[in-house]
C-alpha cells in the first residue's frame, strides 16, 4: 500500500509538472489566440512572416495530431460531451487574466469560437464550428502536455550526467518546470520553442554521454523544419567533442558535425526556397542590446523564469566538470548575445535553452559540491 501510495503521489507531481504550464498558457498567457495562429498558418497567412513562415514542423505536427484525434479517440468519445468539462473558455476553470486584445486588431474575436463563425465556416453550422474548436483546443493542450513530458524526462536524465544526489536533480527539474510556467507572456503554446527545447535537451544528452552521432541525424531534420536555432546542435557536438579530445580536430567528429551541419543548412535554405524569402521583420543592433537591459517588463520576464541562476552560475562554472564548463561556454554567450542583439526580447522563453543545458546544472552542481567539502554555510 505504501508503494502504492509513493507510486501515486508520484504521479500526481509528475502530471502537475507538466500540466500546469499548459494551463497557464491559457489562463495567463495567449493560449486562445493558438487556433487563429494556426488555421491562418495552414493557409499561409503568417503573422511574423520571417522566420515564422519556416517553421512548418510544429504546424504540421499540430495538425496531423488535430486528424489523428478527430479520427480516433474523438470517435469514441466525441467533443460534444467534453465540452463542458474541457473547454478553454470555461470561467469555472480558466480565469483568463490575459490581455487576449494585444496582437490583434479584432480583439477578443480571435480567441472565441465567434471570429471562427465568420471567417472559417466554410458552410458549416454554428455547432461545428464549435465543436471543431474545441477538439482543437484538446489537441492543443494534449500535445503541449506531452511535450512538456518529453522535456522534463530528458532534462532528468541529462541533469543525472552532471548531478549525483537525486533530490538536487529533482530540484532542477523543479527549477526548469518553473521557467516553463511563468514563460508565457505573449504567446500562446509556443509548440516551436518547446519542441526546440525538447530536441536541443535530447541533443546535450547525446553529444555529453557519447551515444552514436547518428542520433541527432533526425533530431537535425526536424529540429530545422521547426526553428533555426537547431543549427546550433552541430556547433554544439563540434565544441564539446574538440574539448573532449584533447583539443584536437578528429576526423569522425569532423565528419559527422560538418554532416549534421550540411543537413541543417540545405533545410534553412531549402525552406526559404520553397516558401519564398522574406526579409527579416526586425532592426538589430546596440540599441537593441540597451532596449533588452533598460525595459522593465523585459527584465522581469526573465527574471520570472530563471530568477538569479544566471549570476549564481557564474560562481560555479570555472569548478564544472569539462563537459560542463564547455557546454556553458558555449551556449550562454552566444545565445544570450544574439537573442539581445536581434530583438526586443518580450517573450523570455526563448533562454530556457541556455537555461536548461547550463545554468541550471552548473548552479545547483555547484551547490552539492559546496555542501560535500564541508563549504557549509547559514547559521545553524
Amino acid at each position: 500500500m505504501k508503494k502504492f501510495i509513493k507510486k501515486l503521489l508520484w504521479g500526481v507531481m509528475i502530471f502537475l509538472m507538466a500540466g500546469m504550464p499548459v494551463v497557464r498558457t491559457i489562463d495567463t498567457g495567449l493560449g486562445l489566440h493558438q487556433l487563429a495562429a494556426h488555421k491562418a498558418a495552414l493557409n499561409g497567412d503568417f503573422w511574423f512572416p520571417n522566420p515564422w513562415k519556416y517553421r512548418v514542423f510544429s504546424v504540421w505536427l499540430a495538425e496531423g495530431s488535430y486528424q489523428l484525434y478527430t479520427n480516433t479517440i474523438d470517435k469514441i468519445i466525441p467533443v460534444d460531451g467534453l465540452i463542458k468539462y474541457l473547454s478553454p473558455i470555461s470561467s469555472e476553470r480558466f480565469a483568463i487574466t490575459a490581455n487576449l486584445r494585444r496582437f490583434s486588431e479584432n480583439g477578443y474575436e480571435v480567441a472565441f469560437p465567434q471570429y471562427f463563425f465568420k471567417k472559417y465556416n466554410s458552410g458549416k453550422s454554428d455547432w461545428e464550428v464549435i465543436k471543431e474548436y474545441h477538439r482543437y483546443y484538446i489537441v492543443f493542450m494534449m500535445l503541449r502536455f506531452l511535450i512538456n513530458l518529453g522535456i522534463l524526462y530528458f532534462a532528468f536524465r541529462y541533469f543525472k550526467v552532471f548531478i549525483s544526489n537525486f533530490w538536487m536533480v529533482l530540484l532542477a527539474v523543479v527549477f526548469l518546470d518553473n521557467g516553463m510556467n511563468n514563460a508565457f507572456r505573449d504567446t500562446a503554446f509556443g509548440f516551436d520553442t518547446y519542441i526546440d527545447l525538447l530536441l536541443f535537451t535530447i541533443s546535450a544528452l547525446v553529444i555529453v554521454r557519447n551515444y552514436s552521432p547518428a542520433w541527432l541525424i533526425p533530431v537535425m531534420v526536424i529540429g530545422i523544419l521547426n526553428r533555426e536555432t537547431s543549427l546550433f546542435i552541430p556547433a554544439l557536438f563540434a565544441i564539446v567533442n574538440f574539448v573532449r579530445d584533447g583539443y584536437k580536430i578528429k576526423l569522425r567528429n569532423f565528419v559527422w558535425s560538418a554532416g549534421i551541419g550540411l543537413i541543417g543548412i540545405a533545410g534553412f535554405v531549402g525552406l526559404r526556397w520553397y516558401y519564398g524569402y522574406e526579409p527579416y521583420m526586425l532592426k538589430s543592433g546596440w540599441f537593441r542590446v540597451v532596449e533588452n537591459f533598460s525595459n522593465y517588463s523585459i527584465m522581469s520576464g526573465q527574471f520570472a523564469i530563471m530568477l538569479i541562476l544566471p549570476i549564481l552560475s557564474l560562481f560555479f562554472v570555472r569548478q564544472s566538470p569539462l563537459l560542463l564548463r564547455t557546454v556553458w561556454f558555449a551556449i550562454v554567450p552566444i545565445w544570450f548575445g544574439i537573442h539581445y542583439w536581434s530583438f526586443p526580447v518580450l517573450e523570455s522563453r526563448y533562454f530556457l535553452v541556455p537555461f536548461t543545458l547550463a545554468i541550471i546544472p552548473v548552479t545547483l552542481l555547484g551547490i552539492e559540491n559546496s555542501y560535500l567539502n564541508g563549504k557549509k554555510t547559514g547559521i545553524v
